[in-house]
């Protein structure tokens, strides 16, 4: 046989190896849903990276496996005659093998080390042990807690070829002799390290490592190193050893070859482990050093995980994951992302810990309904308050008093009362967003208007007294309402109101003060003042409003200036339509367009009616979508006046309700507003 024949034929062996076990672990991988099946290009990469690895430990694998044979040989008595070698072909003596023993020194060193690395990482007694298990964690992942038994893999001395050591003097050039490597030096010193490597990683422990921490991050979802999430994989070293092989083969491609590498290196210990103790304690050990590893990093596919209520796609799922940014499995809950309210949104992008799927799905159910968690009543201090109930408080604003009726003077009124859905604690700031997100979705259910479409703001929930002290399961929150009158809230779709809470923040050129009426001061000429004003940003798209208001007499010398209410659009209060009434007492629908401004209606001159500058005048206006397409536009007022339009030329369709007043030459003109009210059709 040719020279170059025997070279092949002896490489058989290490390449059947190598690729067997990279095709059983792309097999496994697969079918397990690990990773799924990488393109075809990607496939052939991943096995010519395999031959090529096998070529590069053919020596050491066929030194192991001619050692398996003549283990065999010597267990059955095949010793007494010569045999042809199955690695090599060639006639070989037969041979008897003797146990080679480590020594003492090296198994003190090797115990040495496993007791002071499991004291580390193991008890939690000894000093220092969070900061070496966190340090371990960063750096080897999850295999830190099996970290202290690889001392002891070492400890077993395994035969090696013949080689020179490994050059490190060569590092050491610049320093000592005072000069740049030369590279006759840098050949030496790379083909050192080439072989130093080829041993270590692939028929060695260090490869049987290499292959878990890598195999670690690809089948825990390949987390990030900065959000800690791999330091509950590979760690650091599984980060670095699998993401540039994820970035050439995919995660599929990857694994196998991973695979690969713990398959050749376990054969190649397995067949020195029989050599010296026989050949059934080699099959042992290379179940065990195949089926540990592999079967640790199954585990850690499906085991392990944090879950979170994350939102992805439109629709709440709960994740599997390392972190609240890494998603390893998603479970969908089927429950949509319209509808949910601001709060509820943010705590779900958030990521907000939950136990399990199930426990997942029931906690963001409960909370996208609260009406499912309802309690009978949530007890304060000295008190207790049901939903639809008003109240009043006594000294400060931290006490309640007593229920009060709705159609008196009242503080405010109890909008929902309900179990937050945890059964552990979630940590404060979950506890306060849950709570704020519960509320918001039961304001709609309460008032009529979904959360966001209205002017009245929710106050403050209230929480059961001390549970930031003492947790209890599932605990009851109460949120509420303050009054805007003396009548109750619940079902009215009020959607403004002269004695809401949020900030009327006027235009520029305007001022508003509120005491017991609205007072809107134009302080420039010309100006033109919107209340709420541009802060809020509040718009409906396709709603309709009734607008009910009464303003005090603006005086005689208010000159041109005009009072009423309109229809705007909050996110550009430019545009929209208004309802004003004229120094003569005419109301005028104008609809606004930037900077155009076009009269679309009026109404007949006031019968019996005084106008707008020596006294009170009543208004009431609708803006509404019109049954054929368009927006209908409405005005009322005392003495027979009516003014109506339906716009159908671009008509705006996003739009809030607005108190408006517009002066002329006169600065200083006042309105006072008496009553306003603004509901939803």
């Amino acid at each position: 046989m040719s020279e170059a024949g025997r070279r092949v034929r002896a490489a058989l062996p290490a390449v059947a190896v190598l690729v067997l076990a990279t095709l059983a672990t792309l097999g496994l991988s697969t079918l397990l849903g690990f990773a799924p099946l990488p393109p075809a290009w990607r496939l052939v990469l991943v096995l010519v990276l395999a031959v090529l690895l096998a070529l590069a430990a053919a020596d050491q694998v066929r030194a192991a496996l001619t050692g398996w044979e003549g283990a065999a040989a010597a267990e059955w008595g095949t010793h007494r005659r010569p045999r042809r070698s199955l690695v090599t072909g060639d006639i070989t003596q037969p041979q008897t093998f003797n146990r080679q023993r480590p020594s003492w020194a090296r198994l003190v060193v090797a115990g040495t080390a496993f007791l002071a690395l499991a004291a580390l990482l193991w008890m939690s007694q000894v000093p220092g042990h969070a900061a070496a298990l966190a340090a371990a964690s960063f750096l080897f992942g999850y295999a830190a807690y099996a970290l202290p038994v690889l001392p002891l893999l070492f400890a077993w001395p395994l035969p090696r070829l013949p080689r020179e050591p490994w050059p490190w003097r060569i590092l050491v050039v610049p320093v000592a002799d005072r000069r740049l490597w030369r590279s006759s030096e840098l050949t030496v010193l790379g083909v050192g390290t080439w072989h130093f490597l080829r041993e270590r990683v692939l028929t060695r422990a260090t490869g049987i490592a290499v292959a878990l921490l890598g195999l670690l991050h690809l089948v825990r979802g390949n987390p990030h190193v900065a959000d800690g999430g791999a330091a509950r994989a590979g760690g650091l070293l599984g980060f670095l050893i699998a993401e540039p092989l994820c970035l050439a083969l995919s995660a599929g491609g990857a694994i196998a070859l991973l695979g690969g590498v713990l398959g050749v290196a376990a054969a190649v210990i397995a067949a020195s482990v029989g050599r010296a103790w026989g050949t059934v304690t080699g099959y042992v050990a290379l179940v065990l050093l195949v089926a540990l590893p592999l079967g640790a990093v199954g585990a850690g596919h499906w085991y392990g995980f944090e879950y979170y209520l994350r939102t992805e796609n439109g629709h709440v799922v709960v994740v599997a994951g390392l972190s609240p940014t890494h998603r390893q499995a998603v479970h969908d809950t089927d429950l949509a992302v319209d509808g949910l309210s601001p709060s509820l949104r943010q705590l779900f992008a958030e990521g907000l810990p939950v136990a399990d799927y199930a426990d997942g799905e029931r906690i963001a159910k409960a909370l996208a309904a609260p009406a499912t968690a309802a309690a009978d009543s949530y007890a304060g201090e000295q008190f207790d308050l049901k939903a639809g109930e008003c109240f009043d408080w006594i000294g400060g604003s931290t006490q309640l008093r007593y229920v009060a009726q709705c159609n008196a003077a009242h503080v405010g009124e109890v909008t929902f009362v309900g179990h937050l859905p945890f059964t552990v604690d979630p940590g404060a700031k979950a506890v306060d967003t849950a709570t704020r997100a519960m509320c918001e979705q039961s304001y709609g259910d309460y008032l009529g208007v979904p959360f966001g479409q209205s002017f009245l703001p929710l106050e403050k929930p209230l929480l059961p007294p001390g549970l930031d002290k003492a947790w209890h399961v599932r605990p009851v929150i109460a949120c509420w309402l303050g009054s805007v009158g003396p009548w109750p809230l619940k079902g009215t779709k009020t959607v403004a109101a002269l004695q809401q809470k949020s900030p009327w923040g006027p235009s520029g050129g305007c001022k508003i003060e509120v005491p017991d009426a609205l007072r809107i001061t134009a302080e420039q000429p010309n100006a033109r003042c919107l209340a709420p004003g541009p802060e809020q940003r509040l718009t409906v798209p396709g709603a309709g409003f009734n607008i009910d208001l009464e303003f005090a007499a603006i005086g005689k010398t208010a000159g041109g200036a005009r009072i009423g209410a309109g229809c705007f659009d909050g996110a550009d209060l430019a545009n929209g339509y208004s309802f004003e009434v004229n120094a003569d007492g005419l109301i005028e629908i104008y609809k606004h367009a930037g900077d155009q401004h076009a009269r679309l209606a009026a109404s007949a001159k006031p019968k019996n009616a005084a106008p707008p500058t020596t006294a009170s005048t009543p208004l009431q206006v609708t803006c509404k979508p019109a049954a054929d397409g368009g927006v209908e536009l409405t005005a009322f007022s005392t003495g027979n006046r009516k003014a109506t339009f339906v716009d159908k030329d671009h008509p705006f369709t996003s739009l809030s309700p607005r108190l408006l007043l517009t002066n002329g030459a006169s600065p200083g003109v006042v309105m006072t507003t008496m009553i306003f009210s603004a509901t939803r059709l």
